[in-house]
């Protein structure tokens, strides 16, 4: 039911939360000895809701991780990032291109370089960060964890070298 409701466009949204809680409102008078029940049955609502938006992307439309590759769409743009041909990944944080409500903010991306130069930038947002991680721990030999907990768990700007093929080791092709 919550999905359902996620899928009704934003100005209805509102109004609908309106609406309920003006029913919550009135079942509540008429039923004082079910009050508490009614309340709480709502709010556990509001909060799913404010959950299930919560847990989706910002940055981007959808993120499929499989088994070696991560189908990334942003933009409109489907971007495949195999794993068993990625040469250099760094996890980045710096300031913001476009600035918030509140000002400048930092944002966080795992920057991905295959063998040829070619990069592509993932943005980093927590409903796939685990997923990620276990995708790179997985598929990435000699992936630096540390180093990738370190860049996330700093507030500072900064480029964290998570993963780097070394000069004497190939590429899968």
């Amino acid at each position: 039911m919550l999905d359902r409701f996620r899928r009704v466009r934003e100005p209805y949204r509102g109004l609908l939360i309106a609406l309920a809680t003006f029913i919550v409102l009135m079942a509540s008078n008429t039923w004082p000895s079910l009050s508490y029940a009614i309340w709480g049955l709502f709010v556990a609502t509001m909060a799913a809701m404010l959950y299930g938006d919560l847990r989706e992307p910002v940055n981007y439309e959808s993120m499929r991780i499989s088994d070696g590759a991560i189908e990334y769409v942003a933009f409109g743009q489907t971007t495949l990032v195999r794993l068993d041909k990625v040469s250099k990944l760094e996890f980045v944080r710096e300031e913001a291109l476009f600035p918030d409500i509140d000002g400048p903010y930092r944002e966080t991306k795992w920057v991905v370089q295959y063998g040829g130069g070619l990069r592509v930038e993932i943005m980093d947002e927590w409903p796939h960060r685990r997923a990620l991680l276990q995708a790179f721990r997985k598929h990435l030999p000699k992936f630096d964890d540390q180093a990738a907990r370190g860049g996330i768990a700093a507030r500072r700007e900064g480029q964290w070298l998570c993963y780097e093929l070394k000069a004497d080791e190939k590429l899968c092709v």
